[in-house]
């Protein structure tokens, strides 16, 4: 019984070893060249995409694109050689990827499209809220957040349209400053954060409206000696 088993998976492993020698032995095709033109684009432009390859095996070649996030129109069937692409509206990196087969293997290469988005980033201010109290000389924290698909490239802080200062963009969209009213701040006082998008140079802004307490002579800055009128 066991030596008929045995003999059993002797023949199996040689009918997989057969099968697959044939192919172990083939050729991929070769991708000699990928073309995308334009490769910096704004929505609803046309891409096109071509690739050259080469098959050192008998036989057709056949071919599948894919374009990746799915967003965006193509116009040809993915299995051509070459394909146009319409841009989204969405801003962002978009990666065309072809597949390139013969009967027996395949070969991939992918190259990516960069969409300018028109549209303004998306600026909140986090810390402080509306109508916050604090007092001269103790420094604020303000955090505040700032979104485009095409990234930022720089997030700016103003006090009373005052420039204060400035931010690279970052990949957290994550901005936080330090501000500290100096006594010539009292009362009603504006914070603004304006962010500068990537490519396109379109600017969102969000603002906030808080007050400034004075301190009275002799009393400690931590004290709150003097509330102003909100109005």
């Amino acid at each position: 019984m066991r030596k008929a088993t045995i003999t059993f998976l002797l023949i199996l492993a040689a009918v997989f070893l057969f099968c697959d020698a044939e192919k172990l032995f083939r050729k991929s095709p070769v991708i000699e060249e990928m073309t995308i033109q334009p490769k910096q684009v704004n929505p609803f432009d046309t891409v096109y995409a071509e690739v050259k390859a080469t098959n050192p095996e008998e036989g057709i070649l056949s071919y599948e694109w894919s374009v990746s996030p799915d967003q965006g129109i193509l116009l040809d069937a993915i299995d051509n050689p070459a394909v146009r692409w319409v841009a989204p509206t969405a801003g962002g990196d978009y990666t065309f990827k072809v597949k390139v087969s013969n009967s027996y293997k395949s070969t991939e290469r992918d190259e990516s499209v960069k969409v300018i988005e028109a549209g303004l980033p998306i600026v909140r201010i986090l810390s402080p809220e509306e109508s916050d109290y604090f007092i001269q000389l103790n420094e604020i924290d303000i955090r505040a957040e700032a979104f485009h698909n095409n990234g930022i490239n720089k997030v700016s802080l103003y006090i009373d349209d005052q420039l204060i200062s400035e931010r690279s963009g970052t990949a957290s969209n994550q901005y936080n400053f330090q501000f500290t009213p100096d006594t010539t701040y009292l009362g009603k006082t504006e914070i603004k954060i304006s962010a500068l998008a990537n490519f396109s140079l379109t600017q969102g802004a969000d603002s906030i409206s808080f007050f400034i307490e004075g301190i009275l002579p002799g009393k400690d800055k931590y004290d709150a000696d003097f509330r102003f009128n909100e109005n």
